[in-house]
């Protein structure tokens, strides 16, 4: 399995709260989790504007990364969300 840094970030920068690191085979199968269990990412969904249709989603995980990937920063009004594979783990020292 490897390891995903999933964001939710606006202009304003990072907080504890705008990013999770989870473990899955692929971006796809985040999105999957995503779809299947959307009150688990509730505050990543709402505040990229997301959270109306995954509430209630009916698509594939396909779609919900798309939509993910072509999510942007509006202002306050909108953060980006993206889903990044962690590639390599860094010893700090």
């Amino acid at each position: 399995m490897a390891l995903f840094l999933v964001t939710c970030v606006c202009d304003e920068g990072v907080s504890p709260r705008s990013f999770r690191v989870v473990e899955a085979p692929s971006r796809l199968a985040v999105a999957e989790c995503m779809s299947r269990q959307p009150y688990s990412w509730f505050e990543f969904l709402r505040r990229s504007g997301m959270w109306e249709e995954g509430r209630d989603y009916q698509g594939s995980g396909e779609q919900l990364l798309a939509k993910i990937d072509a999510s942007s920063v509006d202002g306050d009004s909108r953060y980006q969300m993206a889903i990044l594979a962690i590639l390599k783990v860094e010893a700090c020292g």
